[in-house]
């Protein structure tokens, strides 16, 4: 029996099996596509996300706390996940994509700068739970595109969507989204691994031989402004390839220090054993790599009779490391002529929300 398939003022000819009508859209991934011919929009299949393997972490945590408050939120709700490459992030989006599919939730992925009242209306015209997945946000949407998307997040429109937006820097994203809330509910940074992720990680996934290097493992990964998940894993994999240790596997691979901006240390100088106050030192911060650079510091030797001073010089090469405590950051040095210094890593300021 055939069937009449109306598309505007015009009728093709159909099989019933052919046209597979579904009154809702099965959940899995999809991409937006246009067709050149009509103009209009649809959408096409591709592959679901798949996670292998143990899962470290908060992912399952985080990613199940968002799916809970988007189902209990009456609009839309929108999520901003920033960090650089393997960091988690992507993690947690598959993670998310792949929890609500198994409560028959489909993933729209957004791989080209869609904007406008026709792309709106056509997601709005899906008028079920869907997550959009906007990857790598700041990259796809330029400034402009990125102010033409805000009436999508503003959560007027009634059906409801979790718009999932991973980024690589968020300070490229417009400044109409941060403290915003109404369009971004939940902003997520993702920093380098803890030590406790580190060290979960190498026991479970090093051989039992190679395991007397985890404290060594932590100590190269403090090195790092963001020790990242890709630079874990293929640190494991090529200990465990050729039964080396941490150092001679990272003289190979491509994860490099001096690759991260600068970090900054805080410097307690102690020449001699007299700690050097800061208005006596040169500089009381240091930026650079300590187990790679080179440490020099100038203090003042200030003369109590005339009140001149000269500047004095310690000198420190990485053979001089006697201490690293790589869950503070902090790094303790002592040359041969009994100077010492005290490098202590310079973190990013963070809010303690409770102390209000």
């Amino acid at each position: 029996m055939a069937y009449f398939l109306k598309s505007g003022n015009t009728f093709n000819v159909s099989s019933k099996e052919a046209m597979d009508l579904h009154e809702q859209l099965p959940a899995g991934n999809y991409v937006i596509k246009l067709n050149e011919m009509s103009g209009q929009l649809y959408l096409e299949t591709i592959d679901s996300f798949e996670i292998k393997g143990k899962i470290y972490g908060d992912t399952v945590r985080t990613a199940t706390r968002i799916l809970n408050t988007f189902g209990d939120r009456p609009a839309s709700t929108g999520v901003m996940l920033g960090g650089e490459k393997g960091s988690g992030k992507t993690l947690l989006a598959k993670m998310l994509s792949v929890k609500g599919a198994e409560n028959g939730v489909p993933t729209i992925v957004i791989n080209a700068p869609w904007t406008g009242d026709k792309f709106n209306a056509f997601l709005q015209s899906i008028d079920q739970p869907c997550i959009i997945l906007f990857d790598e946000f700041e990259k796809v949407y330029d400034k402009d595109e990125q102010e033409a998307i805000l009436t999508l997040l503003d959560g007027v429109f009634p059906s409801r969507k979790l718009f999932i937006l991973t980024c690589n820097d968020k300070w490229r994203v417009d400044y109409h989204m941060r403290n915003r809330p109404g369009r971004i509910y939940y902003m997520l940074d993702f920093k380098g691994l803890d030590e406790d992720f580190i060290r979960e990680y190498c026991d479970d996934n090093l051989k039992a031989e190679l395991k007397k290097h985890i404290d060594s493992i932590c100590r190269i990964a403090s090195m790092f402004d963001q020790f990242n998940f890709d630079m874990l894993k293929a640190l494991v994999e090529e200990m465990n390839r050729y039964n080396e240790t941490p150092q001679e596997s990272m003289k190979m691979l491509n994860a490099k220090p001096e690759f991260s901006s600068e970090q900054r240390y805080v410097v307690k100088l102690l020449p001699k054993g007299r700690e050097i106050a800061d208005n006596e030192i040169e500089s009381h911060e240091w930026r650079g790599n300590p187990l790679t650079s080179r440490i020099n510091l100038d203090y003042k030797v200030v003369d109590k009779e005339t009140d001149d001073f000269d500047w004095e010089s310690c000198r420190f090469e990485n053979t001089d490391l006697k201490q690293v405590d790589s869950t503070n950051g902090r790094f303790i040095f002592i040359n041969d002529l009994g100077d010492k210094v005290i490098l202590s890593k310079v973190k990013e300021k963070q809010f303690h929300y409770d102390a209000f």
